[in-house]
């Protein structure tokens, strides 16, 4: 074993450096920074002064410096982070897990940028993209971060300045045992180093966790909408029906879920370019499964397996931003904290590639909640989806206040 360890690290990008790091036991770059980055461990204070150079933690492959420990199962990391230099707004200190030290391996974290933009970041294969989930910027400050994993569940948490952490919301994560568990700097920049001071670290082990089809649309009078139809074919047929008067649409759907690598569901759409805001109040009708999905969808394509981005609320009150970013791949997922069923005003706005997406429980104002990142070519198709999560039953919502609006054209931006 210890053998195979060491031939794995040999293959690394990094190459490990054993040392005394508090509750970690490694610290070196990964993928090979110009400028070499450092890590010191104040045993008095239990603070950790991280300092790290690198293009970013993004895209296809990696540039930072980390400190780490390898783990297994289920666990919980929190430490607070303070940026103690000034540089790029998009620098970052993380909490990381990560599957190897290659520059391209699969990891998820919780960042904050250096303009206080807190973030939730994953790579899910080897070489892939990098999906993300940023959260209003606060501004800069003093940050309390927590990171847990429950099998393949990892949620996040975060308190600015004090406060009481918060929960952001929860992903999955299919990294399996061991893993690497750490803190990460990156400056965002090869021509830099920046530096971190990381305070409150702790690391917890946890208990074990308990245990493509073409939609035919359908033109008729659906209001801000052209079309309507099921998608991946479910053996219930569902339905659409707008009501002028109220401006309502009642839309039933069956099918097996809007997830993984293919979506069965009922979708009331029209085709849209640009940029645009979708904004609907959407309430269930009578009871179903907990995890029945309704929501507002932009989407590539009516093929099963197409590229698209929503939100969603589920049956049990839920609300979630899910995306699948090629097609044919695994949708990603982002669970947002609830407190039970009721009705949902949803809003989701497209910029350029960014999706933003807010969110308002019964008669309380909305709130941006966070946004991501979906490459949809234009035109797409942008629309209301409702899915039973059942093949063999019918779930109906009511989707009221509904609007469609164009918005100008995107300002340039990076992450």
């Amino acid at each position: 074993m210890r053998g195979l360890l060491l031939s794995c690290l040999l293959a690394a990008s990094a190459f490990a450096q054993t040392g005394k790091f508090g509750a970690f036991v490694h610290s070196d770059d990964v993928g090979a920074p110009p400028i070499k980055g450092s890590a010191e461990f104040d045993a008095p204070t239990g603070q950790y002064r991280i300092t790290g150079s690198g293009t970013d933690i993004w895209g296809k492959a990696d540039q930072f410096h980390y400190v780490w420990r390898e783990m297994s199962g289920n666990f919980a990391v929190t430490a607070t982070a303070q940026f103690l230099t000034e540089g790029n707004d998009h620098r970052k200190a993380v909490i990381m897990l990560r599957q190897s030290l290659d520059t391209d391996s699969p990891f998820v974290h919780a960042v904050i940028h250096g303009n206080g933009m807190p973030g939730v970041q994953f790579r899910n294969t080897k070489g892939g993209n990098t999906n993300t989930v940023d959260f209003p910027i606060e501004g800069p400050g003093t940050f309390k971060l927590k990171l847990t994993r429950q099998g393949s569940a990892v949620t996040v948490w975060i308190a600015k300045n004090g406060a009481a952490l918060r929960e952001l919301g929860q992903t999955e994560s299919q990294l399996g045992s061991p893993v690497l568990v750490g803190l990460g700097v990156s400056s965002h920049t090869q021509a830099a180093v920046n530096t971190v001071l990381f305070s409150d670290v702790s690391v917890d082990q946890l208990a074990p966790s308990s245990a493509g089809r073409t939609a035919t649309g359908e033109a008729g009078s659906l209001g801000a909408f052209t079309n309507s139809g099921d998608v991946g074919d479910p053996s219930r047929k569902g339905s659409a029906q707008f009501n002028p008067s109220t401006g309502q649409y009642r839309i039933t759907g069956a099918g097996a879920n809007i997830w993984a690598q293919q979506d069965q569901f009922q979708y009331v759409w029209r085709e849209m370019s640009g940029n645009f805001a979708v904004t609907a109040t959407v309430e269930f009708l009578g009871q179903g499964e907990q995890h029945r999905k309704a929501g507002i969808m932009l989407r590539q394509s009516l093929d099963t397996d197409s590229v698209y981005g929503d939100i969603v609320i589920h049956g049990n009150g839920m609300p979630a931003m899910q995306w699948r970013s090629n097609k044919g791949e695994k949708t990603n997922t982002f669970n947002l904290p609830f407190d039970g069923p009721g009705k949902f005003k949803l809003k989701l706005v497209r910029n350029g590639v960014r999706l933003f997406v807010f969110l308002a429980k019964d008669s309380a104002e909305l709130s941006e909640v966070a946004h991501t990142e979906v490459a949809l070519r234009n035109p797409i198709l942008v629309g209301l989806a409702v899915c039973a999560h059942n093949a063999e039953t019918l779930d109906t919502a009511i989707f009221s206040d509904v609007s469609v609006e164009p918005l100008p054209q995107a300002a340039g931006g990076n992450y």
